[in-house]
């Protein structure tokens, strides 16, 4: 940006340079002493090289001012603040007075950032932003963004690594606060979240969940995989609202018959949204004589997002377009 002024300032003093060259020559001579000039200027050729210098600065100056080039800029930056785990710097790009869909507010969800920047480690995002509408000081943007990495520290039962991996659909709400661009808002609509260790790794987990349900209603929740020959796979299936802190429900595990898992849940009545929280264990036997022991080789902890909603407010939605599939 720096290197892009100077250059705009250098063709500027250019285009100054030459139009006082050309008043210089137009001038008459003071006495007939002063030695006349052969020098030609044509000032149509002057007029068109001004015009055109012009016309660059102002289409550049345009670009630079452009609220969808802001925001892409804003974005960038979002990225290599959450990268480099930066927090303060990402935290500046929030307003104070931000709020999710979740009911969190700016001062939980940055309690939740530094608890995942202590939790994993080389996380890389791929940010798409699909869509902009900026009206004056707001802006709309829809956002698809995935996210990989691992665990800082091993599972000391599998003794292994997670590979942890997000992929979420939301849509943030700017505002420019002090002529700077603020998320104000966040609508998350779609959010997927897998972490595996060991055998689960390598294996398809494919989790089959409404998005959207309304409050106090019935659900069901298919999960579908396949495993390794000669291990026995266990899993459960729960929901848990999305709350601060977090608190979990008793797992309850059966065996994976047939590579499907399946239940109906029922959710919450207070109108937060849920995560579908699926747990998948693997094992595989080994003769120690004089007895058979079970050896955990693998687990996996996969979330899929249910957004409730009051059922006091109607709203259709095609069962097609509300079966939401978590496949990793």
């Amino acid at each position: 940006m720096k290197r892009k002024f100077v250059l705009n300032l250098l063709i500027l003093f250019v285009s100054i340079f030459i139009i006082n060259l050309q008043t210089a020559v137009a001038v008459a001579p003071v006495t007939e002493k002063v030695e006349k000039t052969s020098f030609k200027v044509d000032s149509n050729q002057i007029k068109d090289e001004e015009a055109e210098i012009i016309s660059r600065f102002s289409l550049r100056n345009k670009f630079q001012r452009s609220p969808e080039a802001q925001i892409r800029s804003f974005y960038n930056d979002f990225n290599k603040y959450s990268e480099k785990n930066e927090v303060d710097k990402l935290k500046s790009l929030y307003s104070d007075s931000y709020v999710n869909n979740d009911g969190f507010n700016k001062n939980t969800i940055f309690k939740m950032v530094v608890q995942a920047a202590d939790a994993y480690k080389d996380v890389e995002y791929t940010t798409t932003i699909e869509k902009i509408e900026a009206d004056g000081n707001y802006a709309v943007v829809d956002i698809h963004e995935f996210a990989i990495g691992t665990t800082a520290k091993k599972q000391e039962e599998i003794d292994d690594y997670g590979l942890v991996s997000s992929d979420l659909y939301y849509t943030d709400y700017l505002k420019k606060e002090d002529n700077k661009w603020k998320i104000i808002a966040t609508n998350v609509k779609s959010e997927k979240v897998a972490l595996k260790y060991g055998e689960t790794k390598g294996m398809p987990i494919e989790v089959i969940a409404p998005k959207l349900v309304p409050a106090g209603n019935e659900y069901d929740v298919k999960v579908k995989t396949q495993s390794p020959n000669g291990v026995l796979v266990i899993g459960s299936i729960v929901n848990e609202q999305i709350v601060y802190p977090q608190v979990q429900k008793q797992d309850v595990f059966k065996s994976v018959k047939s590579g499907v898992l399946e239940r109906v849940l029922k959710s919450n009545e207070d109108n937060h949204n849920e995560y579908v929280a699926v747990t998948i264990g693997v094992t595989r036997a080994s003769i120690e004589p004089p007895q058979v022991v079970f050896n955990m080789t693998g687990m996996a902890f996969i979330m899929s997002r249910v957004n409730i909603f009051n059922q006091d407010k109607k709203i259709n939605i095609s069962e097609e377009a509300n079966n939401d599939k978590v496949s990793r």
